[in-house]
């Protein structure tokens, strides 16, 4: 009869162990979607970062002269410029502050997958450990 009731507990605490590893493969699956949805982004805004550099250095480099603008004109000019130039500006700032952010977040995905993984591994092995005490609780 103890037999029976190792038997049986045994049968209990494999079927706990496979929801378990069925969880984690979830998990880690989630986590691979979520690593990749983050890296395309960070990749992405990586060219846009490095593009709108290129532009800001254009209008950083633009110099309003007297041989193409005078007076009033000049001055309007060179301030709507300037403004739009500050305002690049920040946008760069916000938009590295978001990879930033973005690569971060990346980081922490990265980890939780390879805890996912991890503890994956760990039932695996706890797995092959109730199955041989399965084996030897049949046989005897």
């Amino acid at each position: 009869m103890g037999a029976e009731k190792s038997l049986s507990s045994l049968k209990k605490q494999k079927e706990q162990v496979e929801l378990g590893m069925e969880n984690s493969r979830d998990m880690i699956a989630d986590a691979a979607d979520k690593v990749q949805r983050l890296l395309d982004a960070s990749n992405a805004l990586d060219t846009k970062i490095q593009s709108l550099r290129s532009v800001k250095e254009t209008i950083d480099g633009f110099e309003v002269t007297k041989a193409k603008w005078e007076g009033e004109i000049e001055k309007q000019f060179e301030a709507r410029y300037n403004s739009y130039g500050g305002y690049v500006g920040i946008y760069d700032t916000d938009t590295s502050n978001a990879k930033q952010q973005i690569d971060e977040d990346l980081e922490t995905a990265r980890q939780e997958k390879a805890l996912a993984v991890e503890g994956y591994k760990n039932l695996l092995i706890l797995m092959d450990n109730i199955e041989s005490d399965i084996k030897l609780a049949k046989e005897d």
